[in-house]
Order: structure tokens, then sequence, then C-alpha cells
């Protein structure tokens, strides 16, 4: 048994398409440099990945079919990159008793869910050279207004436009923590988030990778509305003098010191 054929039992090829191309390019960040263990690897790794893909597994609203679906995919593409966790693991041999259950999948996947579960067992075997990143691209547009979601908190933003042909999104964060995802109007009358540059609170831009599917299939990002003409006022803020390259996990960071979060 090989990991692909678990995976296309899951009847799930978007959810292991998008899980496998954030584990990529978290697994190609982690394996720079010389000298990382994988633990040190995995712990690098995993609080990124599971601070999107909780927006799954710790949502009221989606149904628990997809969240076991999530959790043994998940379970499947670590230990494909040659990642272990003890707890995804457990949740994952649950899953597929949950799922077996609800005789959600197919009866290929019944009868195989013991040698599955085996399989995902073992110990896996660490890559030997970094994966390849995956393409940029979004299906998101110029105007379009998201939240996103980082642990308990919802974070608007305006996309100015897509850069790169069909790449990445060019976007500025409103100036505002939301307990929940925020409605435009909430949102109409609010400036944009500066950031310190020198000392100097200057606009603050960001081109993000890995901002992709709409609807997000981890529940991260919300696409609040469409074709948004009336852009954060930027009147407080000094002219940007750079704007950051950024990516879906690397902005995690930047919201927390953003909106200083640590403090």
């Amino acid at each position: 048994m090989t990991h692909q054929q678990i995976l296309d039992k899951l009847a799930s090829k978007h959810l292991v398409k998008s899980i496998d191309e954030d584990l990529a390019r978290l697994t190609f960040s982690a394996m720079l440099g010389s000298n990382n263990s994988m633990d040190t690897q995995l712990s690098y790794i995993l609080p990124k990945l599971l601070n999107r893909w909780n927006c799954v597994l710790n949502s009221k609203e989606i149904s628990s079919n997809y969240k076991q679906i999530t959790i043994l995919a998940l379970a499947v593409l670590l230990h494909k990159y040659g990642f272990k966790d003890s707890e995804i693991t457990n949740n994952a041999i649950k899953a597929i008793d949950l799922l077996n259950k609800k005789v959600v999948l197919s009866d290929d996947f019944f009868r195989k869910s013991e040698e599955i579960k085996q399989f995902i067992l073992t110990q896996p075997k660490p890559l030997k050279r970094k994966p390849s990143k995956p393409e940029s691209i979004t299906f998101y547009r110029k105007g379009d207004v998201i939240s996103i979601q980082l642990e308990n908190h919802f974070y608007a933003a305006y996309i100015h436009k897509i850069l790169d042909g069909n790449g990445n999104p060019f976007l500025e964060f409103y100036d505002a923590v939301f307990d929940k995802i925020p409605t435009l109007k909430e949102l109409e009358n609010l400036p944009a988030k500066g950031q310190l540059f020198d000392g100097v609170e200057r606009v603050a831009n960001f081109s993000v990778k890995g901002i992709k599917n709409n609807p997000d299939l981890a529940n991260q990002i919300q696409l609040v509305a469409a074709c948004v003409k009336n852009m954060p006022s930027t009147k407080h803020l000094k002219e940007a003098i750079v704007y950051t390259i950024s990516d879906i996990f690397k902005i995690q960071n930047t919201i927390k010191s953003l909106f200083k979060l640590n403090e």
C-alpha cells in the first residue's frame, strides 16, 4: 500500500491537494539550512499547519465527515513527507472507524481499513531532498475583501491587485481584530493597518503566496465581499518604501507582529 493509494480512497482530491501543497510549502521552508533534525522540522511545520487546518477541525459549522476525512488526510500526508505526530495519528485511527461506522467511503476503504491503520502507524521515511514548492495561483480577484482566521481571531484584508498574472494577492489589512468573520459594513469606515519602518508608520502591503482556493478548503480564508471599490484609508500613514513578499504561513507571524498579539 502507498500513500497515494490511501489518499485516493478518501474521494476528496481537492482537499488532499490543498493539504499536500501546504505541506510541500512548509517542508521546503523547514528543510532550508543545515543540521535540521526531523523534530526541529516538525516543530516548525506542525503549529503553522494546524493554525490553518484547525479552522476545519475546530469549527462547529463543518460536518463531522469532512473533519474525519481531513484529519486522516493530514496524518497520511504528514507520513508521506516523513513526519508523524502521535495526536494526529491517533485521531486518524479514530476517524477511520467513524467513517466506516457512517459508511461514508467505499467498500474498498472498509476492507483495507486495518491495513491503512498499520501503514500510518509505521515510522515514516524522511525525505532525501526538499519537495518542489507548489505553483503560485489564486482564484481571488482585485477588489475582494477577505477574512483570515488565526487561532480564535479574524483579520480582514483588501486585495488591491493580483501579481504575476494569476499569482499572488497583493493585500493590505484593515486596522481591526474580530471575534468572528466581519461583515463589509463593519469594515466600511476602518483605516488600513500600518507598519513601522525606521520608526515611521507606513503603508503595509503584502504579496501572499498560497491564498488560492475560493472557497478555501481549510476554512481559514473567507470571502467577505467582491468588487469592493472603497479600499481602507491610508491618509494617516506615510508612503510605503517596499512591500513584503510572504506566503499563507509566514503571514501568520506577520499578523501576530502587526497586531501585537504577543504583548
